[in-house]
């Protein structure tokens, strides 16, 4: 039988191919030396995949040739980084049973079945100094991406809302790096600001397609729950990245503040435990009543013209229950929540006095905040020299570093909401007052979406069982329905909080809880 030359040219991905004539015009040429008659095969394919398609099919191939065939590359690299490949053992056991002969022509080496020892020793060390070669790339690789890490540059694709561009350079080393991208960007940050409400990932998907939002790049494929999932879950959004395990601040625009993105991790820790059907529509007990039997959140829906609540566990034996049958009781509470009006000014000259109360406090939690802040900061510098001095390892002082930082945000979410309450506190104030003067009013005159975040406001604890509901009244508004329903039954109207107005004694607003209510911190 005819012997026949079988050439292999091989790089191993789609940017070396630019490798692959010169590799041609090498093996044709020894082609032409040997006058054989020959095919000529080429690919791209890493000599690292668990699955390498195109090189099994080339030997199997092989397999199939019915005469002695020189298998020929340019180098002993060219066949393989790794001599632990199925596909080189078996293209080695074809030497030996005289089926083939390697030829490598660069390299000057030959295997056939007679070859001697040393030309095996040869192949072998061959193959292990192009291993070794391509481990020292992959080395200076992971070296040069800690670095770029360590600098904030993120080595791989820009999320979306972000995009890679090109700035300055030359062709053949451009360089990269990574902008906002303007026409994305506010896709995302509407997408953490509605999960931050309490939206289902379907819900947010729905609502960001309809305004256009597409996540591939076609521009023809709607966002669907499990890529926003893997958006909102994404740190990079709020200035940090994450690269084999390890957290690093990067340095480009963040797109969101990392109190929305903390509170988007506190919705999905919430909603996996409240397993519920969201519905887009407004009901008056939407997201704020749990089953009485189960613990399982209720659901509101709508059916014949009539609002029902029922258990999203379908297994519960709880009842549906219409809205009408329990939304008269918790009417008639909120008409309680009256203040007389005699006792608005008492109410307002009270919180003046402990105002300044009010701001010590603020000011000792704010130094005592920046206090734990700054002794955070400074057991992050010393764990740092440790790590220099070779006291600890680098994954010991990740795992510390990383808990440090989640501390020290922490704190600063807490120095934010300080700040926050010191500046509004006289506001909350009057608007605990307004709406205790218009309660019934507002919850009688407003749509079911405005009634639902007032009963938010008002009630903890909500349970509906045995078409029942139960619930605790929030304070101050619990001290204000109790105080009524203590005049009531006092069987004259000018008592309150169990005192006539003409009480000589202490004043009328002393003998009651709703001051330290409104003010809780004093």
């Amino acid at each position: 039988m005819d012997t026949k030359l079988i050439l292999i040219a091989r790089v191993s991905d789609v940017e070396q191919r630019k490798a692959l004539p010169a590799q041609k015009m090498r093996l044709e040429r020894y082609a032409e030396q040997k006058q054989l008659p020959s095919e000529y095969h080429e690919f791209d394919e890493s000599a690292h995949k668990d699955v390498r398609q195109k090189f099994n099919k080339l030997v199997e191939h092989i397999k199939q040739q019915k005469g002695l065939c020189y298998v020929v590359f340019d180098k002993i690299d060219r066949l393989t980084r790794d001599s632990s490949q199925e596909e080189v053992k078996e293209l080695q056991q074809l030497v030996k049973f005289g089926k083939i002969e390697l030829h490598f022509p660069n390299d000057s080496l030959y295997i056939d079945k007679g070859s001697s020892a040393a030309d095996w020793f040869r192949l072998g060390i061959g193959m292990a100094l192009a291993k070794y070669y391509s481990d020292s790339i992959s080395d200076n690789v992971k070296r040069r991406f800690e670095q770029m890490l360590s600098d904030g540059i993120w080595v791989h694709r820009a999320p979306i809302g972000y995009k890679n561009v090109l700035k300055g350079g030359t062709a053949q080393k451009p360089l990269k790096d990574i902008e906002v991208d303007e026409v994305k960007a506010h896709y995302v940050i509407k997408a953490f600001e509605l999960r931050a409400r309490g939206m289902s990932y379907a819900v947010i998907a729905k609502e960001l397609g309809a305004m256009g939002f597409r996540s591939n790049i076609a521009g023809s494929k709607a966002p669907n729950k499990a890529f926003l999932e893997r958006i909102l879950n994404n740190e990079f959004y709020c200035g940090f990245m994450v690269h084999d395990g390890r957290r690093y601040p990067h340095k480009y625009p963040p797109l969101i503040s990392r109190g929305l993105y903390n509170q988007v991790q506190r919705v999905r820790d919430v909603r996996k435990h409240e397993k519920t059907k969201y519905d887009s529509k407004d009901y008056t007990f939407k997201k704020i009543v749990k089953c009485g039997n189960c613990g399982r959140a209720v659901s509101p829906f709508k059916a014949r013209n009539t609002v029902y609540l029922r258990c999203a566990n379908a297994k519960c034996n709880n009842p549906n229950t219409a809205e009408s049958l329990i939304i008269d009781g918790v009417t008639s509470e909120v008409g309680f929540i009256h203040i007389p009006e005699q006792w608005l000014g008492q109410v307002i000259d009270e919180l003046r006095n402990r105002h300044d109360d009010q701001q010590q406090y603020f000011t000792q939690s704010i130094e005592q905040t920046r206090s734990e802040y700054d002794k955070i900061k400074e057991k992050m510098r010393k764990v740092y020299y440790d790590l220099l001095e070779g006291r600890i390892t680098q994954t010991f002082h990740d795992e510390i570093a990383t808990e440090l930082e989640k501390k020290q945000q922490e704190l600063n979410d807490r120095l934010k909401l300080l700040t926050s309450d010191n500046k509004t506190f006289q506001v909350t104030a009057s608007y605990l007052l307004d709406l205790a003067q218009r309660a019934e009013e507002l919850f009688k005159e407003s749509d079911d979406g405005l009634r639902q975040k007032l009963l938010e406001y008002l009630l903890s604890n909500i349970e509906l069982k045995d078409k029942k509901l139960s619930y605790i009244l929030n304070d101050p508004f619990k001290s204000i329905v109790e105080a009524k329903k203590k005049s009531l039954t006092a069987h004259n109207s000018d008592i309150w909080c169990g005192y006539r107005d003409s009480n000589p004694g202490p004043h009328p607003w002393q003998g009651c809880a709703l001051t330290a209510e409104l003010h809780p911190h004093t």
